[in-house]
């Protein structure tokens, strides 16, 4: 588990490092949701849209949008392919992605079309998600995107 500054990434997840999502890979499929700092930084969610199942995606793609306390816009799939699961849960529970954010708090579930190549520019790994965090963490403080 990385930690830093309160904020704690699982180790055995991948990160997208532009907009903050984890992917978890599954028996071949991907569990997408946004990690604590994406969460921490934009506030508590208030709602949340997501692509029905059976609706393909482009990495870094919207396959939804997000409403939040400090901020408003797309959710993008680290990986590419067709939604195989949306979470009705955080759309009736917005709330659940603050909450829970490695848990019930994932967004869908992407059979992916091309993994290997896709998960190459993602953060994976202890020590390059305990360095890509603190970094991240130091220069969302200084930006003013972290509460202190």
């Amino acid at each position: 588990m990385a930690r830093s500054d309160g904020i704690e990434l699982p180790g055995d997840l991948y990160y997208a490092r532009r907009d903050h999502f984890w992917a978890r890979i599954e028996n071949g499929k991907v569990r997408v949701g946004l990690d604590m700092l994406g969460q921490e930084s934009a506030g508590p969610a208030k709602h949340i849209q997501l692509k029905p199942a059976g609706a393909v995606v482009a990495k870094n793609r919207m396959f939804g949008t997000i409403e939040a306390g400090k901020y408003v816009g797309g959710l993008r799939a680290p990986v590419a392919g067709t939604l195989v699961e949306v979470n009705e849960k955080v759309v009736q529970t917005p709330s659940l992605v603050n909450s829970d954010p490695y848990g019930e708090g994932w967004f869908v579930v992407i059979d992916p079309t091309s993994l290997e190549a896709d998960l190459t520019d993602l953060v994976y790994g202890e020590d390059e998600v305990q360095a890509w965090l603190e970094q991240e963490v130091a220069d969302y403080r200084q930006k003013g995107l972290l509460k202190e």
